[in-house]
């Protein structure tokens, strides 16, 4: 940075004969004059870098005290405008190019979203491109907190917006609202059931009467915890029933893929298409948009320029490279087809048992068909199966009859 603005201001590389350097530098230092890069030519000759502002004072110093001072070398922008004082075509060329540059700056050519996770980017950008704000508008003309609040009546799923533009650049910030809990009506009676079938492991009953015990084999659907309780003081009374309950459950899970050619022998050609993007708008550098090879790998790269400050310019270079390859004819081995596979099927077991489930034992058994492979999957796992439902109408009746006079006590 240091370095842009000392190109900025111009600096000249002096040299300075005088007899003692070291009370040359001393008397530098007592009249404030600035200078850097010194270094030492002879016994009594040094060279250094000074502004042009330094570089007057070091003259009128030089007269005082008696010593030669002389420019070396002159860099910046202040001599190079000097040199070209006459050429007017090429000053005018500059000033226009300075002034496209700082009006285009004014618009906007990025538009960044950050924030959002179940609304989509595209989904936002529509949204802000039907109230005025897209690739090319006029960055003042933006008017943040109106355009925010219309965008909110129009994705009621954001809670918060906010837009800030910052030359050619749009940070769109947002907030997704956060869904209300469901809120759980504990008077209101319900049964614990079973979402799988399995073997009960553990059970942990918080209200409501046990159904079934722990090594009980149950099925999906089964009450688990009932709603009901029966007591001799109180009679029959419903509760809002409510437990965890753990069981081995067991799985079956089977996928099969064709053995494909699919090996690539690159041939080592590669086939190169340019275009520039001007405001969003693309131009192909190129005639023929026909590609030479039949089967090819495809890898695009986009240039964005921008100017040292960090805004972006309304260009951009697109390379898209095309490489060459012919099928080898190599089938994929058994052996990489059967991970693939298993893969696949330990992915499918993680997402049905969820994040509290675990995995106790897996196998594998593979069976080929010609170029079908066969990989199932047998698992053992363990995990929450308790799930709570109202009543049905026939457990509505049920609980309105009266128990059997018994000796029995409430559980």
């Amino acid at each position: 940075m240091k370095k842009a603005i000392n190109f900025v201001r111009g600096s000249i590389r002096a040299e300075v004969a005088c007899p003692y350097p070291e009370r040359f530098i001393n008397l530098c230092a007592q009249e404030g004059i600035e200078f850097w890069d010194l270094s030492r030519v002879s016994e009594t000759d040094v060279r250094l870098t000074l502004p042009i502002k330094g570089y007057k004072k070091l003259r009128v110093l030089a007269e005082k005290a008696g010593f030669d001072a002389r420019p070396v070398k002159k860099t910046g922008v202040p001599f190079f405008l000097w040199k070209i004082r006459k050429r007017y075509v090429l000053l005018a060329g500059m000033v226009l190019m300075f002034a496209t540059v700082w009006s285009s700056s004014l618009f906007v050519w990025e538009i960044h979203v950050e924030g959002n996770d179940k609304v989509t980017t595209p989904e936002i950008l529509s949204e802000l491109k039907a109230h005025g704000i897209g690739i090319g508008t006029f960055g003042p003309s933006v008017s943040s907190e109106a355009i925010s609040n219309d965008l909110l009546m129009k994705l009621p799923r954001l809670s918060w917006i906010a837009i800030n533009v910052s030359g050619s650049r749009a940070d769109v910030l947002v907030r997704e609202r956060i869904p209300k809990p469901e809120i759980v009506d504990e008077n209101t009676p319900t049964m614990v059931y079973a979402t799988k079938s399995g073997v009960i492991t553990k059970m942990s009953v918080l209200e409501g009467a046990r159904a079934v015990q722990e090594g009980a084999t149950v099925e999906a659907g089964d009450v688990l915890v009932s709603g009901i309780m029966d007591s001799i003081s109180s009679g029959r009374r419903t509760v809002h029933a409510m437990g965890e309950v753990t069981a081995r459950t067991w799985y079956a899970f089977s996928a099969q893929i064709v053995l494909p050619a699919s090996e690539k022998a690159y041939t080592g050609k590669t086939q190169t298409k340019t275009a520039v993007i001007i405001a969003g708008k693309r131009i192909n550098l190129y005639l023929n948009g026909g590609i030479v090879f039949d089967d090819y790998d495809k890898i695009t790269k986009i240039t964005v320029l921008r100017l040292p400050t960090g805004n972006i310019l309304p260009f951009a270079f697109v390379t898209e490279t095309y490489t060459d390859y012919k099928p080898s004819g190599t089938q994929m081995s058994l052996l990489t087809a059967t991970e693939l596979l298993e893969k696949r099927l330990l992915d499918r077991l993680n997402k049905t048992i969820g994040d509290d489930g675990q995995i106790i034992t897996t196998t594998f058994d593979t069976a080929v068909d010609g170029d079908i492979v066969v990989v199932t999957l047998k698992a053992e796992c363990t995990e929450q199966i308790a799930a709570l439902r109202p009543f049905t109408a026939e457990e509505q009746q049920q609980a309105k009859e009266q128990p059997p006079k018994t000796n029995e006590t409430e559980n």
